[in-house]
């Protein structure tokens, strides 16, 4: 049985660790968007709601 050539064993414990932080920051920013998209649209949608009272249709 070979062993692994020292290279990838470097690229397995260097490479892979970064691409998994990477992916993880990706996620969480799309998620952070998502949220703030999210609320912006939930204060838009309850102010249509809302009704207006006499003195605010003048």
């Amino acid at each position: 049985m070979e062993t692994i050539p020292e290279g990838w064993l470097q690229f397995l414990f260097v490479a892979v660790p970064v691409l998994s932080l990477i992916g993880t920051w990706m996620g969480l920013r799309t998620a952070g968007r998502l949220e703030r998209q999210r609320l912006r649209e939930a204060r838009k949608n309850d102010g249509d709601k809302r009704e207006r009272s006499d003195s605010e249709l003048d």
